[in-house]
């Protein structure tokens, strides 16, 4: 009996024991979880000892610039015309210069021989839309003879303004195009949407045909030829009017002036109506320029007292507006024994539904180099940079890791870093970024995990 009681009890001390030992495990994972939850991560996950810290309190400081100017000739995309006024980032405008080429090498004299007899019945611009910005209205469009050549091996850029002969070849008035619905071209239904713009006959068509026979029609390029006599052409849209752009592909083949006329030295019954086509293609020098207006604005505002960007700051396409931070403490991090595992930037962005002013489809951020000169961060060239536009979140989000990592091996200064809209030669894309300081619930914001070693 006294055995059996022996046994019992000391069954009794193992189960307290196990008990005991399965209690202090659950309160060491416990503690352990608290900890992972904390700090972030674990850099090795078959190690408990080593842990990522994760730290989101870095000051940021965020305000904007106006752009420097931006290069837009022969650009791979579309050619902004028109003029808006945006209720927050005021009046844009936004014209074209291209040259124009003959359809080949012409001379309009007719079998009579007198150029009396040609009668032309009509000219127009046609222009391809490839998209809009902004509500489109009704709105007056100027078309002018340079008074000055292009070259397409030259530069040129959104400040660009080139001399005309001041004389307005349009006849258009004030027209709108739905940007969405096809076109007439040439007076067929086209599935392009088109603008078009009637030119003056006396103005365009008559000096040209008057030079049949001469040089001037006998080519493109070259002294004397149809490039010297006609230079090209401006086509503008006046201030103050709140008509949207169109966005307009030069290089459609519904983009051209075509002239029509007739040969009236016959019988009447042959006086067919012939057209003869101006074309802006791959081999004419072309560009856009853009005018900003920011007077009473809040972007005039900003950018006299660049301490206003902790609350908003903006980015703004053709030439605008760009952003600018600057992340101080980053320094305190510079001989630390640490390696930083993920660094990232997050801009949230104010987003309105059927906003008629949409954002980027992404922003782009450089870094001073150490001859000065803006370059893009090494994380881009890894494919991972980010910045891409996000709807569900409605925020930029960067990923600076390698960049932070070459700045705490003092390879690179912590310098101010440029931020700037994608497409921002052929687009009009803006955005309102939220500062730090912002009085809505997403704020700017930098989050760095990094581990001591």
């Amino acid at each position: 009996m006294e055995s059996l009681l022996s046994q019992l009890v000391l069954l009794k001390k193992s189960q307290n024991l196990f008990l005991t030992i399965v209690f202090l495990f659950y309160i060491v994972g416990i503690n352990s979880c608290k900890k992972n939850k904390e700090f972030g991560l674990e850099v090795d996950p078959e190690s408990s000892s080593v842990a990522a810290i994760y730290c989101d309190t870095f000051s940021v400081i965020s305000f904007s610039v106006i752009s420097d100017s931006i290069n837009t000739d022969e650009l791979n995309g579309p050619s902004p015309l028109g003029n808006y006024i945006d209720p927050v980032f005021g009046e844009v405008n936004a014209s074209i210069v291209s040259q124009i080429r003959i359809e080949q090498a012409y001379d309009f004299t007719p079998a009579s021989g007198s150029l009396g007899d040609i009668v032309v019945d009509s000219v127009v611009m046609y222009l391809a839309i490839d998209g809009s910005y902004g509500k489109i209205e009704k709105q007056e469009f100027f078309v002018e003879v340079l008074d000055e050549d292009i070259f397409k091996d030259s530069t040129y850029n959104n400040k660009t303004f080139l001399s005309t002969k001041a004389v307005n070849l349009s006849e258009s008035g004030s027209i709108k195009s739905d940007p969405l619905f096809p076109g007439y071209f040439a007076g067929v239904l086209v599935d392009k949407a088109i603008l078009r713009i009637p030119l003056n006959i006396e103005e365009f068509a008559n000096p040209i045909i008057n030079e049949s026979g001469s040089s001037v029609l006998n080519g493109n390029d070259g002294a004397n030829e149809f490039l010297s006599f006609f230079k090209g052409i401006k086509i503008s849209t006046t201030n103050s009017v709140n008509g949207g752009l169109y966005y307009i592909d030069l290089l459609n083949s519904y983009s051209k002036i075509k002239l029509f006329y007739r040969d009236t030295s016959g019988i009447p019954s042959e006086h067919d109506t012939l057209d003869f086509d101006f074309n802006i293609n791959s081999n004419c020098a072309y560009f856009h320029n853009v005018a900003h207006n920011y007077s009473g604005t809040v972007i005039e505002s900003l950018v006299n007292n660049p301490a206003n960007g902790q609350n908003q700051f903006y980015i703004q396409s053709l030439g605008g507006v760009n952003g600018r931070l600057i992340i101080p403490g980053l320094d305190s991090l510079i001989g630390k024994q640490i390696i930083i595992n993920k660094a990232e930037i997050k801009l949230p962005f104010e987003d309105y539904l059927y906003d008629d002013f949409p954002s980027p489809s992404a922003l782009f951020i450089s870094r001073r180099s150490v001859d000065g000169n803006y370059e893009f961060l090494p994380d881009l060239f890894e494919g991972n940079q980010g910045g891409v536009f996000d709807p569900l979140n409605k925020n930029y989000n960067f990923n600076i890791t390698r960049h932070l990592n070459e700045i705490i091996a003092e390879k690179i200064l912590n310098d101010t870093l440029k931020i700037f809209p994608n497409g921002s030669g052929i687009t009009a894309n803006r955005v309102v970024l939220n500062g730090m300081n912002s009085t809505k619930k997403d704020k700017a914001k930098v989050i760095i995990s990094y581990t001591k070693y």
